[in-house]
């Protein structure tokens, strides 16, 4: 699980940087022809993903807009947030910051802190931030942009959703978990209000909070949500594809289960939702679903994916799926089958990288790894701890020393290297084959005692 939620952290800031504020179109109508032309020469390429050609155009369109409307003038702080939005697209943080604060400043001398124009520019700020790894400085334009939109449009407006998304991300990555999975909640419960339970729109929805649960260790609630996502999946397009995430995630949850143990707010999470388990109703069968069910979702998934070559991507992700659960459950020769004929399907898909590595298929981390336990961060400051691996192609660690030793930590970086050697591998991959590593990687991020203060 702790090597998922690495990718997880990585996958929310992501997700809040695809969600970024999309281009202004107000104001434009009434226009000169000039500036009409503009805005549609910037439009058009940035709708076609063509940033480089729409930022020139991005830059007139400020240009041509404060002449005609004022330096100040609401109009302008719209042009500046699609320049902004550009230069974010572009990977050029540093100007985007630049314009959508001045957006914002522009907004604030409207009086109105509520005023709804300022959503764009709050949203596009948090999510540059979370994009430099700002998180701290991000959530605070985040939040004010979701209580805007909630003062305006009311607690349950489904325009929150994105904002919300980018919010959730940078709580998660500053350690506010009860902040991130309190909003990931009301955020499900807003797209439920929005769409009606069984809509297909609420496929993200069940699954961006049944993989919340997932990092937080509930499991059961977690595979619950998953499997009504299938419900919803099926009774829309029955036996189809839609499905496969959820499916997948049925089994990533009884693998995790299986792995860490279920923990009673597990239970006590789910109840909620699905009954009580005293009754016999859902949750109870959940609780008792034999672990094989994960293994026939996984092969319901592949079933459902069929064998066309567009679909190889999936196929070969859901064999990697399946592959791990066989190691799981320390069934190595049939994994290493398995992993084979994953990688045929990314050879058909055009992209080998995820078996071109090892993977920590089981790790439990170390008490001392951030991602085991909290710890007051007056008394600890957070290291990395590199293990630098020679894997061989069974996916047995065969040595391990630490790439960057500090004598501050040793203990520490001990504990990380016992947890590695226990870890089960999935070797790496090179034509097909497995083959040995000699010089991989580990990453990992522990707490060190700080001194005691002295005199």
């Amino acid at each position: 699980m702790r090597v998922i939620l690495s990718h997880m952290r990585a996958s929310c800031l992501l997700l809040a940087a695809l969600l970024a504020a999309q281009p202004f179109t107000s104001g434009i109508a009434d226009t000169p022809d000039e500036r009409v032309a503009a805005y549609q020469e910037f439009r058009a390429a940035f709708d076609r993903g063509d940033y480089g050609a729409a930022l020139p155009a991005a830059r007139r369109v400020v240009e041509m807009t404060s002449s005609q409307f004022g330096k100040e003038a609401p109009e302008t702080a719209n042009a500046l947030t699609n320049l902004a939005t550009t230069h974010y697209r572009l990977h050029q943080y540093g100007d985007a910051l630049d314009n959508y604060r001045s957006a914002i400043a522009m907004l604030e001398l409207q009086n109105d802190p509520t005023d709804q124009r300022l959503v764009r520019p709050l949203h596009g700020l948090g999510s540059t931030l979370l994009a430099m790894q700002r998180e701290d400085e991000a959530v605070v334009p985040l939040k004010r942009a979701v209580d805007i939109i909630r003062n305006r449009d009311g607690l349950h407006a489904e325009a929150q959703l994105p904002v919300l998304k980018a919010l959730i991300a940078g709580y998660a990555a500053i350690g506010r978990s009860a902040d991130a999975g309190r909003e990931q909640e009301y955020a499900y419960s807003v797209a439920e209000a929005a769409y009606g339970k069984d809509d297909l729109r609420m496929l993200g929805p069940l699954d961006e909070l049944a993989r919340w649960y997932e990092r937080t260790g509930r499991y059961t609630a977690a595979r619950l949500l998953h499997t009504r996502a299938v419900q919803v999946a099926d009774t829309a397009k029955p036996g189809g594809i839609e499905a496969v995430p959820a499916l997948r995630g049925i089994a990533r949850c009884f693998r995790l289960a299986f792995i860490y143990g279920e923990s009673d707010d597990s239970v006590n999470t789910a109840t909620p939702a699905f009954g009580d388990p005293q009754t016999g109703t859902l949750i109870t069968q959940a609780l008792n679903a034999p672990s094989g069910d994960g293994e026939r979702a996984l092969r319901s998934a592949l079933q459902r994916l069929g064998s066309a070559p567009a679909l190889a991507a999936q196929r070969g992700a859901v064999l990697l799926d399946l592959g791990d659960w066989y190691l799981t459950g320390s069934q190595g020769s049939r994994a290493l089958e398995v992993w084979r004929d994953a990688w045929k399907e990314l050879v058909v898909a055009g992209d080998t990288g995820a078996l071109e590595h090892p993977v920590a298929v089981v790790y439990r981390p170390p008490s001392v790894a951030v991602s085991a336990h909290q710890r007051n961060p007056d008394e600890n400051s957070q290291e990395p701890v590199d293990i630098r691996l020679a894997i061989d192609a069974g996916g047995a660690v065969r040595e391990a020393t630490v790439a960057n030793p500090a004598a501050t930590r040793e203990a520490a970086e001990k504990a990380v290297i016992a947890a590695v050697r226990r870890a089960a591998w999935r070797p790496a991959f090179s034509a097909g084959k497995p083959v040995a590593v000699d010089d991989f990687v580990f990453h990992e991020t522990v707490f060190v005692k700080l001194p005691k203060p002295t005199g």
